[in-house]
């Protein structure tokens, strides 16, 4: 059991909208013992507001709604505080070029596949900017393998060492399976947010389908996101609106989980994929499209899985027709999933990599129990 007891470590975090990453932020930071970090958030303009941290033991900064104000306000708190650790979360390399420039000895990035939705001119940009930004005092962290084959074709021929630590799962978000609710009806649910990527016009287009042939099949969308509005209109012009609900984000989704039958999840760009890893730590069983970071968890367990090429109506047809054989594999899979996506092993992880800056390291701690 380890936990850092005598360091300082600010998080530089851009968030633009509650999701995983806002989730998953708090859970670490109480995992840890102590006043182990301070948290420098960014968001974008004209955002509601949302405090993610509350009730979390941190200070909180507050960049900007600009990006040049909150770059500056960083570069001076960074400045003052150049032997803190300064992990960034999410926030792209512009920022990572703030602390470089301030003269931060102890940086940590952690990739969160940031460049799914890049053009080419901006793919350029970025490359550039990357490379500046992260120099060689850099460690950086992926959340998947395939997260750091993308990252690191991205940089080539620029090659700096990338280590893997898995997400971990957001306990508050889970209910052990025992607890599920017994029903007559089909309940699919998509938890995440409702954006590009995520592939949810075709989700709704496959909800319909399943629903002419299962009648009794009700969908659940929760998250939020800037596609929410046109794919309400969507389901609204299919005529679908009457069986298929948008509930909006919800930080606490044992309740969803516990009455979901099937989690449909047709993402097309993941750099991991926390909604599945949550949505069978609850007993739900999945259908999910086979791509590499999904096919990177589900690797003992491709029956989970469905092919992205022609076909893919038939096939996910035929696996709610088997559905039963999905429910079947769960268990199994979660015991799997208990150890290989914990909190605490990704502490762990964390722990050792903040010892390698030079953080003071109790081996006497670890993770907090809940």
């Amino acid at each position: 059991m380890m936990g850092i007891t005598d360091c300082r470590v600010c998080l530089v975090h851009y968030t633009s909208a509650p999701g995983g990453i806002e989730l998953l932020m708090p859970e670490i930071i109480r995992a840890f013992p102590g006043e182990t970090f301070t948290v420098f958030v960014i968001r974008p303009a004209g955002k509601g507001e949302f405090d993610v941290y509350e009730g979390v033991p941190v200070k909180v900064f507050r960049g900007s709604h600009n990006n040049l104000t909150a770059a500056f306000k960083l570069w001076c708190y960074a400045r003052k505080h150049k032997q803190t650790v300064f992990h960034g979360f999410n926030t792209g390399p512009f920022f990572m070029m703030v602390l470089r420039l301030a003269g931060v000895k102890k940086p940590v990035y952690s990739i969160r596949g940031t460049i799914h939705y890049c053009g080419t001119l901006q793919k350029i940009l970025r490359k550039i900017v990357w490379r500046a930004s992260l120099g060689n005092r850099y460690r950086i962290i992926a959340n998947s393998e395939y997260s750091r084959d993308i990252f690191l074709k991205f940089l080539a021929p620029f090659e700096p060492h990338i280590e893997v630590l898995y997400n971990p799962v957001c306990s508050s978000r889970i209910k052990p399976a025992s607890e599920k609710v017994v029903r007559d009806r089909l309940n699919i649910i998509y938890t995440g947010r409702l954006a590009d990527g995520k592939n949810l016009f075709r989700w709704i287009e496959m909800a319909v389908a399943i629903h002419s042939y299962r009648s009794d099949a009700m969908f659940y969308l929760f998250g939020d996101g800037p596609l929410r509005k046109e794919l309400e209109k969507y389901c609204r012009t299919l005529r679908a609106e009457g069986y298929i609900s948008f509930m909006g984000f919800q930080s606490d989704l044992s309740e969803a989980y516990s009455r979901a039958d099937l989690m449909m999840f047709l993402s097309e760009a993941e750099s991991f994929g926390n909604a599945v890893v949550e949505s069978i730590l609850s007993g739900v069983p999945v259908i999910a499209l086979a791509i590499p970071s999904v096919k990177e968890i589900f690797r003992d367990f491709p029956q989970f899985l469905i092919s992205t090429g022609p076909g893919m109506d038939e096939e996910i047809i035929d696996k709610i027709k088997a559905i039963n054989e999905l429910k079947a594999a769960v268990p199994v899979a979660c015991r799997q999933f208990r150890k290989r996506f914990s909190l605490e092993q990704h502490v762990k992880g964390l722990c050792s990599l903040y010892e390698s800056l030079g953080l003071s390291v109790n081996d006497t701690l670890s993770t907090k129990k809940r």
